[in-house]
């Protein structure tokens, strides 16, 4: 027979190994990747911002990834891929092309992989959540400045270029969209051309300089990529166009509020990036929770005018991004 208390010694050392297992697996932090789709920069850098500072706040083990190539779709799904395979617990990602990352945020939620999307939307069969700049309301405050300056100035009729990060962006092209269909209530004859920059500043004024030629009666350019609005500024200020176009930038880097300050840039839409990163992880908390959540999830925007540049600043400072 079978010495009982050997027995009994073995079943207590396999239920402590079990136990303790258990609780490793409890204490382990939650894995977290952002992906988006660059680094750096007033926007995404924000967003990197808020997302390691909220990782910080929640205990988490928080990494941030961007394609090496700006705005690379492909790479940002290799990079999804890779955080999938890695069995991540939440996933923050600017998804540029949804048919792309079909596959993979397939995966991803028979991994119960909680997905959250940054300022572009990939729909709610596969993502638990969107977060970013509301399209309709980023389009009403472009057009409520845009006829707020253009009355100003008084102009009998609009010719804009808008130039936006990539003409493949559903969330750029409904902002458009909406600040066009303003813009025509008042200014029904307005010209108005959409056009990318890839996030490259020189690349943004080159557009801006070439539509000047095309069009001779230009005098509104909006911003819709905080990497170009730099570059249409500097072009602008170089040429001493201040008082010829109706120049209207994107996001609040220390940069481009100087522009603000100084005139060049009538004004700056900021959107909140930090609070992208930020609130991204909160969200996805609730429903690591077991908490419900709405889908859309709006990060907000606030237009910033050159008496209004030295308060955001401190904003940012405080934010440590200044």
């Amino acid at each position: 027979m079978k010495n009982p208390g050997r027995i009994l010694i073995a079943l207590v050392l396999v239920i402590a190994l079990l136990m303790g297992t258990a609780l490793a697996e409890a204490e382990k932090p939650v894995k977290a990747y952002f992906v988006t789709i660059v680094s750096g920069g007033v926007a995404w850098g924000a967003a990197e911002k808020g997302f390691m500072d909220a990782c910080a706040d929640l205990g988490w083990d928080g990494q941030f990834c961007a394609p090496t190539t700006a705005n690379d779709k492909q790479q940002v799904i290799n990079l999804i891929e890779t955080a999938v395979t890695n069995e991540a617990d939440v996933i923050l990602a600017c998804i540029q092309d949804k048919e792309m990352a079909e596959e993979v945020l397939t995966r991803a939620k028979e991994q119960n992989i909680v997905v959250i999307t940054t300022n572009t939307k990939a729909g709610e069969e596969l993502t638990n959540a969107w977060i970013g700049t509301d399209p309709v309301g980023m389009g009403k405050a472009q057009a409520a400045v845009v006829l707020a300056e253009a009355e100003k100035a008084g102009l009998e009729n609009v010719t804009l270029a808008y130039i936006q990060t990539r003409l493949g962006s559903t969330t750029q092209n409904q902002q458009f969209e909406v600040m066009s269909e303003e813009i025509k209530k008042v200014y029904p004859d307005a010209v108005l051309i959409q056009d990318e920059c890839n996030s490259n500043a020189q690349t943004a004024a080159d557009k801006v300089a070439a539509y000047r030629m095309a069009y001779p009666e230009l005098n509104v350019v909006v911003s819709m990529d905080g990497y170009g609005a730099p570059g249409i500024a500097n072009y602008i200020e170089g040429e001493k166009l201040q008082d010829e176009l109706i120049a209207i930038g994107v996001d609040d880097s220390p940069e481009i509020l100087e522009f603000v300050k100084n005139n060049v840039l009538r004004c700056t839409i900021a959107q909140n990036f930090y609070a992208i990163g930020y609130n991204g992880c909160e969200l996805a908390k609730t429903v690591l929770d077991g908490g419900t959540i709405d889908y859309n999830n709006d990060s907000g925007t606030i237009t910033i005018y050159p008496e209004d540049c030295e308060a955001h600043l401190e904003v940012l400072k405080e934010r440590g991004l200044a």
